[in-house]
């Protein structure tokens, strides 16, 4: 029996030092059943707490792996606060930029009052039949004196848009409509229109043209034209947005007494590409000729889509989308069906309701003659 009760004592000293071997020995039955006991009590008190260890245990390893999903989760909302701060930076700087090409042009607009206001209060006639000319502006001035342009940047800027064709019916035995004016065009401020861009790097699979879309004004098209560079009034230089170059040999010059608009002469800058072939012959093909036609007062570069297009402005019909697919890129308007990934380059646009149309709707780009003034 002393032999059987040594262990549960070993484990009574472990817990209590100050009882030692011999007051063990001195106990009489009684006293080691008591014992005993308490021994009993103590190690099922140890188990208990050791199971209450085993399950903090568990719940700190499952509160662990809780705390390193959300710490992932984390750094990826940290990633994407980062470029949804980069978008807004650049954001930023294109309305800055934006900003501050609509002051140049108010400015621009002040000081053509200011001679306006000029003219008026030096004139002496309070009729006139002509109205004001505005000197300040390149063109309107390069109309009548080609000046030598030694070394000068200019910038496209759509200033107007002319909507629309001229048609008559002269069968006057048409009983729908006796003969007469059919359709007449207008010329329309860019304000009129709304300029639709495409996010670009977004996957169109089963997307709508509407959901890969967003609205832009004029000062998107304008971003998206090539700068122009002019050296010792011979080398016409196109800059492009994504770094390349285009060159021609360019010369100026009135059309003939047979080549008029509406009694009035056209100004023709003809440029000749630089580029040459293989065989050591120019590129005749990417010559372009740019005529120049005074409307009203104001003289203005007219350019039609194909011509846009030529000098990487990509003007699109509604529907139709450019996107890459199994590294093509294609245009259509399968870009829901096939999917892809947007390219970003395309430009829409349509006419802004106002109290005489019935709805807002896209326009055909082909049908739009868009003026420029060069500044």
């Amino acid at each position: 029996m002393r032999q059987k009760l040594i262990p549960l004592l070993t484990i009574y000293l472990l817990f209590n030092s100050a009882l030692s071997a011999q007051d063990i020995e001195k106990m009489n039955k009684s006293e080691l059943r008591e014992h005993i006991a308490i021994l009993t009590t103590k190690i099922d008190s140890i188990k208990n707490e050791n199971i209450s260890l085993k399950e903090s245990i568990s719940k700190l390893s499952k509160n662990s792996a809780l705390f390193e999903q959300k710490n992932k989760a984390n750094e990826i909302e940290i990633i994407r606060l980062n470029e949804l701060i980069l978008k807004n930076e650049n954001e930023r700087k294109r309305i800055d930029l934006e900003n501050e090409t609509i002051i140049a042009q108010l400015n621009e607009t002040i000081l053509t009052l200011k001679d306006s206001i000029s003219n008026v209060h030096s004139s002496s006639n309070v009729v006139t039949t002509s109205t004001s000319f505005n000197n300040n502006d390149f063109l309107n001035k390069y109309y009548f004196d080609q000046i030598p342009l030694p070394n000068n940047s200019f910038s496209l800027v759509l200033t107007k848009l002319i909507y629309g064709n001229l048609e008559t019916n002269n069968r006057y035995y048409d009983d729908d409509n006796k003969g007469g004016v059919m359709q007449v065009p207008e010329i329309l401020d860019p304000s009129s229109f709304t300029f639709w861009g495409v996010n670009d790097n977004v996957d169109t699979k089963n997307k709508n043209f509407n959901d890969l879309i967003f609205a832009n004004n004029t000062y998107y098209l304008d971003s998206k034209l090539p700068k122009i560079e002019i050296l010792k009034n011979k080398l016409f230089t196109l800059k492009y947005m994504n770094g390349a170059e285009e060159s021609f040999l360019f010369n100026v010059k009135h059309t003939g007494s047979d080549d008029k608009n509406n009694q009035r002469g056209i100004l023709q800058i003809e440029l000749a590409n630089e580029e040459v072939k293989e065989d050591g012959t120019n590129n005749t093909a990417k010559d372009m000729v740019w005529r120049f036609f005074v409307i009203g007062n104001e003289c203005y570069l007219a350019l039609n889509r194909n011509q846009l297009n030529r000098i990487g402005l990509q003007l699109q019909t509604a529907g139709k989308l450019e996107y890459f697919r199994n590294g093509v890129t294609v245009i259509n308007d399968d870009f829901g069906y096939y999917g892809g990934t947007t390219t970003g380059n395309e430009i829409y646009l349509s006419r802004n309701k106002d109290s005489y149309m019935e709805s807002s709707e896209y326009i055909n780009p082909d049908k739009l003659i868009y003026l420029f003034k060069l500044k």
